[in-house]
């Protein structure tokens, strides 16, 4: 073998011996309770980002259409349509529930 590959056995064979690692035995339990515990501190600043990254892609569009030469009336239709659609389906999902 050559001197690299002879390395490379040895440390192979080393890492073979070593005793297999295991968790604790209350590791999900306390991964669990971590997750949770983030994702309560995190809900309200998703929300706070959706809700900005709503308005500024709402803004955004009408702005480009705008200068696209559309008028208001169609550019509020195009971004009311889509909310209604949303609305209804939610509302339709909550009666089927």
């Amino acid at each position: 073998m050559e001197p690299r590959e002879d390395e490379i056995d040895r440390l192979l064979r080393r890492s073979m011996a070593a005793p297999i690692p295991s968790l604790p035995s209350d590791f999900d339990q306390r991964l669990m309770d971590e997750v949770l515990r983030s994702s309560r501190q995190l809900d309200r600043y998703r929300e706070i980002l959706f809700a900005g990254y709503g308005l500024v892609s709402v803004v955004v569009s009408a702005v480009l259409m705008r200068g696209q030469g559309l008028g208001w009336g169609v550019i509020a239709a195009m971004i009311f349509a889509p909310l209604a659609l949303i609305a209804a389906a939610r509302a339709a999902d909550r009666a089927h529930r």
